[in-house]
This record gives structure tokens, C-alpha cells and sequence, in this order.
């Protein structure tokens, strides 16, 4: 049992949980990083850093400033502010804590003020980080950046709980979606407001002392719950080893997790028909997109080129552009890599021309959706009218059918030594 239940009181318990989370995290930090090294890094970072925030105050504001609406920086600041709700809840407290409501209700009120006030740091110092855009290229400044503030923490907070709530009364695919919907909700109300009231502050203030009566809601809520103890201490356990997680995949990687049956494109069929290399390449497209890891990191680059092929100037778009079709392509054919040299494939009649025309086929197939995004961003910005489309057109054709092939003999030169 935990020493700490010797305590007498509610708040001595949750100092000394709080402490035992920091020193926690502190010793998980300690296992991986050199602070003498990280020294080295952090100051000239810090001075670096501080030099080009100087230049945002002082100097004329870089051109991707104007990309940033204010409903963009509200979303940003909001998600900041955003954070898991930990109650310092442990499963060894259902043999006395549970009994004691006075004491339950205690540490419970207290984790939710200590979860508000470091989403309310986190917040803060992004607002400083952002406050050059908010100041000079919108002009939100005094009450108004208060207001902002305000409007923004409360809405995060009760996002924040309500998701929380979620998680301890829901499982499945249906936690998912209500978390997500909850967090979209937010950001809508946010962009609405920001949007059409930001000149009235009184209808600001007044949707923040609602949302403020909703938090109280909620929370008084949230302590009546019943029936969610031990998922109330498995999410917090959750919250409290996230760093760990962290660490220890960085270190040794994720085990994969083990399905009786697939969940993606289990009724799809065969995607190509014909040849031997063909049907191979169809099994491999879908190892790519079943592997967990795989699928998420391809949404992510793809997620990610966009804005990043939308901001730049027309050169620097361009160079990007290619950038992320080779790189793409490379990391594709990576992917096929791993699944052509698995053991199971060495039982399989295949030569090293087939895994090479199969791997081609696969990787063009993937990068159709990417390249068409990017070259989407690129041929509208470059140019204007059916030009734009027919450019869309033509670097989506060019970036499929020319990338993939250039990018597979690096990974077969490098997979094929080895074996020579």
C-alpha cells in the first residue's frame, strides 16, 4: 500500500504524489539525455532562438506571417492549452481511498486544478512565442489579447474534461470518435467566436463566464461519476508513463500489436490482376497499409508536404516539391524493402527483377495520393486557371510514373551488397 495514506489530509497526498510524477519524469529524462551535453545545445538554441524573436518585433514580419489567419493562431493556442485531465488516481486506492468520498473528492479537485493550471503554462509560453503575430500582424493587443486568452483557456479546459470523461466511460472506436468530436467542437466554437465577436468583448466575456459555468458542470459532474474508478487509474497511469512510452519506443521501437484479423481492406479483393508481380505487388501495398507504424507516418508526410509545398516562395515551392516526391518515394520503397526481405517471402519463386517491378508497382500506387496533393498546392499557386489544372495534371503523371523507378535502385543497390 502506498506510504502515503499515513497522511491526514487529502492535499498532503496529492503533494506527494505530484512530487513522486516530477521525479518520475526527471528520472526518465536522466536515462536518455546528458544535461552537460544538452547544454551545449540548449544555450546557443536559447541565443539563436532569442535572436530571431527579437527580429520578429523589430523587423518587417516574414511573408508566411499573412498564411496564419487569427482563427489559425486561436487553433494553435487552443491546442496547447488542450491536455490530459490527471486525477492522481492509483489502482492500490480501491482498498482504502475509494471508502473515504471526503478524500477521494479532495485529490480529485485538486488533480483537475493541477491538470488546468499546466495546460494554462503550456499555453502561455506558446502565447509568447506567437504574440509578434498576434500583436503586429493582427493588432490584437490590451483587453482584446486578454480576452483572447481567456476565451481560449476555458474552452481548451472543457474540452479537456469532457474528453477525460470520455475515456473513463467509453471503449472502442466510439471513445475515439467522441473524443475527436469534442476536440473539433472546441475549435469551431473558438474559430466562430474569434471570427465574429472579437470586436465585442462584452459577448466574449459572456461566453467565457458560460463556458466557465459549463467547466463547473462538468466537474461537479466528474465527481459524481460512478462505476469509473478503475478506468479513472488506468488513464492516469496512461497520462503518467506517456513520457516513458515515449523514451522507451525511441529507444527499441513499438512492438506490433497481433490481430486475429485484419481491420483495413479486408473485403477489398486483389487491386491488380494478371502477372505473378502484380499479385505481389498487391500483397505488399496492403502490408504497408496494415502496419500500424507505416500507415500513420505515410498520412503524416502527406499531411505535412502540404503546407509546406503551399507557403514558400515559387522556387523554394518547387525545390520542396521534388524534395517530398523523392523523399516519398524513397521511404516507400523502404517499406516494400522490409516486406520483400521478409522470411516468409524467401519460400516464394520470385527473382530480384519480379520484387523489383512489383516493389515499382506498389510504391506508384502509394504515392498517387501524395503526389497529387502536392502537385494540387504547387500548380494552383504557380499558376492561375486551366493552366494551374493542366500542371496538376502534368507534374502528378511525371512524379508517379518517374520517381518511384528512380528511387528503388538506391534501396536495391543497398539491400542487394549484403547478399553479394
Amino acid at each position: 500500500m502506498d506510504r502515503s495514506y499515513h497522511f491526514s489530509h487529502p492535499g498532503a497526498l496529492f503533494w506527494r504524489r505530484v512530487t513522486a510524477h516530477w521525479k518520475n519524469q526527471r528520472d526518465n529524462l536522466a536515462t536518455v539525455v546528458d544535461w552537460i551535453v544538452m547544454l551545449y545545445i540548449i544555450v546557443p538554441g536559447l541565443l539563436l532562438g532569442g535572436g530571431l524573436y527579437r527580429e520578429l518585433w523589430t523587423s518587417p514580419l516574414p511573408g508566411w506571417a499573412q498564411f496564419f489567419p487569427l482563427q489559425a493562431v486561436a487553433g494553435i493556442l487552443l491546442f496547447m492549452f488542450s491536455g490530459r485531465v490527471l486525477l492522481f488516481l492509483e489502482e492500490a486506492d480501491v482498498l482504502f481511498l475509494r471508502q473515504q468520498r471526503g478524500w477521494m473528492k479532495g485529490l480529485m479537485i485538486r488533480g483537475m486544478a493541477y491538470s488546468h493550471t499546466v495546460s494554462a503554462i503550456k499555453g502561455l509560453v506558446v502565447t509568447v512565442l506567437v504574440l509578434p503575430i498576434l500583436v503586429r500582424e493582427h493588432e490584437i493587443t490590451g483587453i482584446a489579447l486578454l480576452t483572447l486568452l481567456v476565451i481560449t483557456a476555458v474552452c481548451a479546459w472543457c474540452a479537456n474534461l469532457s474528453t477525460a470523461m470520455i475515456r473513463s466511460s467509453y471503449k472502442g472506436w466510439r471513445k475515439h470518435v467522441m473524443t475527436y468530436l469534442v476536440r473539433w467542437l472546441s475549435f469551431g466554437l473558438l474559430a466562430l467566436l474569434v471570427t465574429f465577436w472579437l470586436e465585442f468583448y462584452v459577448v466574449l466575456w459572456a461566453a467565457a463566464l458560460i463556458l466557465l459555468l459549463l467547466l463547473f458542470l462538468l466537474s461537479r459532474k466528474r465527481l459524481a461519476m460512478q462505476g469509473t474508478f478503475i478506468a479513472d487509474a488506468r488513464e492516469d497511469a496512461k497520462t503518467r508513463v506517456q513520457l516513458t512510452e515515449k523514451l522507451l519506443v525511441q529507444a527499441v521501437g513499438k512492438p506490433p500489436s497481433v490481430r486475429s484479423k485484419t481491420w483495413f481492406m479486408r473485403k477489398s479483393g486483389r487491386l491488380f490482376k494478371g502477372t505473378p508481380e502484380k499479385r505481389l505487388a498487391d500483397a505488399g501495398l496492403k502490408a504497408i497499409l496494415r502496419h500500424p507504424e507505416s500507415l500513420l507516418l505515410y498520412i503524416q508526410i502527406t499531411l505535412v508536404g502540404i503546407p509546406a509545398v503551399w507557403l514558400p516562395p515559387p522556387i523554394i515551392k518547387i525545390i520542396v516539391y521534388l524534395a517530398l516526391v523523392l523523399m516519398m518515394s524513397y521511404w516507400l520503397n523502404t517499406r516494400w524493402a522490409v516486406f520483400a526481405k521478409a522470411e516468409f517471402m524467401q519460400v516464394l519463386p520470385f527473382t530480384n527483377q519480379q520484387h523489383r517491378s512489383a516493389g515499382v508497382l506498389a510504391v506508384r500506387t502509394l504515392l498517387a495520393l501524395p503526389a497529387f496533393l502536392y502537385s494540387l498546392v504547387a500548380g494552383l499557386t504557380l499558376l492561375q486557371g486551366t493552366m494551374g489544372w493542366i500542371a496538376v495534371l502534368a507534374l502528378t503523371v511525371l512524379a508517379v510514373m518517374i520517381a518511384p523507378s528512380l528511387m528503388s535502385w538506391p534501396v536495391y543497390k543497398e539491400e542487394r551488397h549484403p547478399q553479394e
